[in-house]
């Protein structure tokens, strides 16, 4: 029989076991995402099936409530019905299944016994017995042989889930996992949990994580979030093993302060050093944000001293016109960058650099102060100019006499070098310019004049003269022309052709004599041939001459193929030499992820100056990419860099990835860096292992290579064991 009964309560509520997905998540981790579906493509098949029916209308009074028995008895006004045998029960996306149900529609109960199952959109509940107050959306099942959600891909059990109101609910003796049914890699067990979807909190007490059969972890109480929301806990530990470092386990703790504050806390256990203790502050105001994050080892077993570093970084915005920026990094000795550089976030590099800015614009004007300070970490390394402090201040006014663009522009600089032998001081400038810019969509012509002023106050000079100065003119003339046609060979695709001509000329007032702080080269790239330094003085007459070529995809503006090439002439008399290297790039970029790229330059009049850099890459999916590359640099005949690498990351089948990489010093046949690792990849789990041979950084005549051994079980859903393999692939 089939009974229809309108009801004008609150229609029957969906219980709220979404949240228990991340009860397993944060044992490991404290900080959830999202699942992408996308994720449990291996799984072979969906949680859930589909049901039909809106869940909306649950809302809705007038919904019906359609049930459907082989007996049913009413007793009682307001009447209390009872269903015997097969009972189905559908409201909306709802089906309630059980031997029998007893329906009071005074209290808006409903009282099941003898396997009843409740199906809807993303939810599947089965248990022995279960009550439930439509009205207060309130009930309570006993006997949880089986639950399914959607989100969050969870299944599992309970002794009984009870859900107190619409938000939150309570769980006992339950166990769960992402996994499909029957086939468990991992499952997580708790005494309680504790949910709350308006909090987006969760709480479990006595939990125990096992792999297949094996127990391997418990915790008497945790709280973790419910989706992506932070809360304060344990993060993934990680597990790694090196020759330096010896075995080493690391346990970082989170602390989420408040929305815009957090830190993180890592005591990291090295077998061969110590106990590190590392920690990272960060927050985010609307006028300030930044990262704070410190280091420190007492008494290192191997290095017999207390070692230590700090890295932060704080950004300004103060509305449209103010800007600030504060980095610095600094470690207590040269080796700390390397030995826990990749792991800690300090990179490894020849100086470590500080520096703080802050800079103001207004309608046509600029200013700004700068300073900077180097640490050296790599012994033999030469020392760069340091900025103790620069001063800036520009005025580019956006209209000046008709058609003429006018702008002035000075600088003083406190250049200072830990070297005291070396010559260091106050370096200033000033400059004027006026253009005269000629624009169409054919071509461009900029000549423009500037007088530039510079001067000196040297320490540590040799100079019989201190403190020179000098002022010159700056004559430039900057003359483009662009030509394009459509290209036969390629349908939708058109070529272009973009001469160009630079001309510079600085007459000479001894300029030449002066200092040079600045280390920055004028002929690395093919830009850089066009490039009209700011406050550059140094006495020429040159012309820039190149040619670039594109090929365009006349619909979308892709650019498929671009290469140039391009050479500067010295015309001035005492010129060091004619010309300069040829300097050439090629930039391709074709459909199916195919990129390449070539940059070469060489000496025409001396065949032993060149240079070579060149990559391609291959990049068919987001896990699947492969790299090769080619540096090369000879000097006056002599090989100074030969160096090739290749990377890739391939996907083998569904469920089998393999990663590789390796750079080759060819000059001396000996490996720089070697890493190979696997990927396996089911439905609930990943497991990772990578085995790392790096060059390090020793004060033996030979580097040597170091072996790092990594390993890392990710429990999809729940987190994972290691957090350095992914970065590091990246």
């Amino acid at each position: 029989m089939t009974r229809t009964i309108h009801s004008n309560k609150p229609a029957l509520q969906p219980m709220r076991l979404a949240p228990v997905t991340s009860v397993a998540f944060a044992l490991l981790t404290a900080t959830a995402t999202a699942q992408p579906a996308g994720q449990w493509a291996l799984c072979g098949a969906p949680l859930l099936p589909p049901v039909e029916g809106d869940p909306a209308l649950r809302d809705d009074p007038d919904t019906p409530v359609d049930i459907n028995a082989r007996r049913s008895q009413t007793r009682g006004d307001p009447p209390v019905y009872r269903f015997e045998g097969d009972v189905v029960v559908r409201r909306a996306d709802q089906t309630f299944r059980s031997e029998r149900i007893r329906y009071d529609t005074a209290k808006q109960r409903l009282d099941a016994e003898g396997g009843i199952e409740l199906r809807e959109q993303g939810l599947l509940v089965s248990a022995e017995r279960a009550r439930y107050w439509l009205d207060d959306d309130r009930g309570r099942f006993e006997g949880v042989g089986e639950y399914r959600l959607a989100t969050g891909h969870l299944q599992g059990s309970a002794a009984s889930i009870e859900r107190t109101d619409r938000v939150r609910s309570r769980y006992h003796r339950v166990s769960l996992s992402t996994c499909m049914p029957g086939n468990e890699f991992w499952t997580l067990q708790a005494r309680e949990a504790r949910l709350n979807t308006r909090t987006r909190q969760g709480k479990a007490r006595h939990a125990v994580l096992s792999l297949g059969s094996l127990p391997v972890f418990y915790t008497p109480y945790l709280q973790f979030p419910l989706g992506d929301e932070r809360l304060t806990g344990f993060l993934a530990p990680t597990i790694e093993q090196s020759q330096r470092n010896g075995s080493t386990i690391a346990l970082p703790w989170y602390w989420n302060i408040a929305p815009n504050y957090d830190a993180t806390f890592t005591p990291t256990s090295y077998w061969k050093r110590g106990l590190l203790a590392d920690a990272e502050f960060r927050y985010l105001e609307p006028a300030l944000s930044g990262e704070v994050s410190g280091s420190y080892l007492p008494d290192d077993d191997q290095f017999g001293d207390d070692r230590w570093a700090i890295n932060q970084d704080h950004r300004l915005h103060i509305g449209n016109a103010w800007r600030g920026r504060l980095i610095q990094q600094r470690t207590s000795d040269t080796a700390f960058s390397d030995q826990f550089g990749e792991g800690l976030g300090y990179r490894s590099a020849s100086f470590l650099e500080s520096q703080a800015a802050l800079s103001w614009t207004e309608n046509d004007w600029l200013a700004s102060v700068d300073a900077q300070s180097w640490q050296r970490v790599e012994a033999d390394a030469r020392s760069p100019y340091a900025r103790r402090p620069r001063l800036r201040l520009g005025y580019q006014p956006t209209r000046f006499l008709g058609p003429i663009d006018f702008d002035a522009a000075a600088e003083w600089t406190d250049f200072y070098n830990d070297d005291p032998a070396t010559e260091q001081g106050v370096e200033y400038h000033f400059t004027s310019r006026m253009t005269l810019p000629l624009r169409t969509l054919a071509y461009r012509f900029e000549p423009a004049v500037s007088v530039q002023h510079s001067g000196y106050d040297l320490e540590n000079s040799d100079r019989s003269d201190t403190d020179p100065s000098v002022s010159v003119p700056v004559v430039t003339t900057d003359a483009r022309v662009y030509l394009e046609r459509p290209e036969t060979m390629f349908d939708g695709v058109y070529q272009t052709l973009e001469p160009r001509l630079f001309y510079r000329n600085v007459p000479d007032r001894d300029q030449d004599e002066l200092p040079s702080f600045s280390t920055s080269s004028s002929d690395g790239t093919f830009s850089r041939l066009f490039r009209s330094t700011e406050f550059g003085i140094d006495h020429t007459e040159q012309v820039s001459l190149g040619l670039t070529t594109q090929y365009r995809d006349q619909a979308s503006g892709r650019t498929y193929l671009r290469a140039a090439a391009g050479q500067v002439f010295y015309l001035h008399d005492d010129a060091p030499r004619d010309r300069s290297d040829y300097v050439t790039e090629m930039r391709l970029s074709l459909p199916s992820g195919y990129t390449a790229e070539l940059d070469y330059r060489w000496d025409p009049e001396h065949s032993g100056n060149s240079e070579l850099r060149s990559r391609f890459r291959w990049q068919g999916s987001t896990d699947q990419v492969l790299n090769l590359g080619l540096r090369q640099r000879e000097v006056d005949g002599q090989t100074t860099l030969n160096q090739a690498e290749l990377s890739l990351a391939l996907q083998l089948r569904p469920d089998l990835r393999v990663f590789a990489g390796w750079l080759e010093d060819m000059e001396t046949h000996r490996s720089r860096q070697e890493f190979i690792g696997l990927e396996q990849s089911g439905c609930c789990h990943a497991w990772r292992i990578v085995m790392e041979d790096r060059l390090q950084r020793t004060t033996a005549d030979t580097p040597q290579l170091e072996r790092t051994f990594m390993i890392e079980l990710e429990l999809r859903g729940l987190g994972g064991i290691g957090d350095r393999i992914r970065p590091f692939l990246r």
